[in-house]
């Protein structure tokens, strides 16, 4: 174990799966830094990259492993003038909440080009960037997110996993979600890997479930978790004793658990489930998706 409480122990069979993309064109974009550059926007410590829209840029867009959509602010939109199309539903972890769309010609980061989106509008307030990457961007390419080096690679070859690369084997679900088999002491749980989420937070099962196997150390403290749309959600920090992916285990995980509505629309509201968000992710010195090789890769640092 070192300081960020890692061990290793025996593999005990995981899942990942990426997100169903729309059919859209993939493009050089002449010119473009890459690999691409990550930097944290806020003492949240979001990531983000320079995108360009439409050939404008260079733009921040939050880099986000658990949206199926991507996003752009009202202002951006209509700076470009964009135009708009029908609204949409869009789901977040207090509800769901009509949104305003557009549609882009391109959306460009480093090499990687998607053609012809549809993307969400929400007021930069709500946002606190230019927009989000979301996973029909990324379609089934694989993703480097290199926290020791602080950048981002789509769609090119991943490192060699060495002896720090914990390698977590994934499968693509009809539904198309991005989804993580992960372990607490004496239960499984169902996980979403999300870069984009500052918290990591687990569903009332999970709570449960925690409570009945006395995984949770010390007292729970009221609080709250704030939706990218604005939207407040009651909740209640608490502190895991264990964590398990793949052959690693983290100890004395600090989450949040809270009616969250996102494990409820995607049929998850009676099973024991968790968003592990950048407050896990950046303990590592890179996170990986191949979606070739049905793998997820933590590399540990040390």
């Amino acid at each position: 174990m070192n300081e960020f409480g890692f061990s290793r122990r025996s593999l005990l069979g995981l899942t990942l799966g990426g997100v169903l993309a729309p059919a859209v064109g993939l493009a050089e974009q002449e010119g473009a830094p890459t690999p691409d550059a990550l930097k944290y926007l806020d003492a949240a410590r979001r990531l983000t990259v320079q995108a360009y829209v439409n050939g404008h840029g260079p733009l921040d867009f939050l880099v986000d492993t658990g949206a199926n959509s991507s996003v752009i602010t009202q202002e951006m939109a209509d700076q470009l003038g964009l135009p708009r199309g029908a609204a949409s539903r869009l789901h977040s972890i207090a509800g769901t909440q009509s949104v305003a769309t557009a549609r882009v010609a391109s959306l460009a980061v480093g090499k990687r080009v998607r053609r012809d989106m549809v993307v969400s509008v929400l007021p930069r307030e709500l946002l606190r960037m230019d927009g989000v990457l979301g996973l029909e961007w990324l379609e089934r390419a694989s993703l480097l997110l290199d926290f020791k080096q602080r950048r981002m690679t789509v769609g090119e070859g991943l490192p060699v996993p060495d002896y720090k690369t914990v390698i977590v084997k994934s499968k693509l679900l009809r539904s198309g979600l991005t989804l993580i088999d992960a372990f607490m002491p004496l239960q499984r749980l169902v996980a979403f890997v999300d870069s984009g989420s500052t918290t990591t937070v687990g569903n009332l099962a999970m709570l449960r479930a925690a409570s009945q196997n006395d995984a949770l150390l010390g007292p729970m403290v009221a609080t709250e978790l704030r939706s990218v749309t604005g939207q407040v959600l009651a909740g209640r920090g608490a502190v895991l004793s264990r964590l398990t992916l793949g052959k690693m285990t983290l100890r004395n995980i600090s989450l949040v658990f809270g009616p969250i509505h996102t494990f409820d629309y995607w049929g998850f509201r009676e099973q024991p489930a968790i968003v592990i968000g950048t407050d896990i992710l950046q303990r590592f010195d890179s996170v990986s998706m191949d979606f070739k090789r049905n793998e997820v890769r933590f590399r540990v640092p040390g």
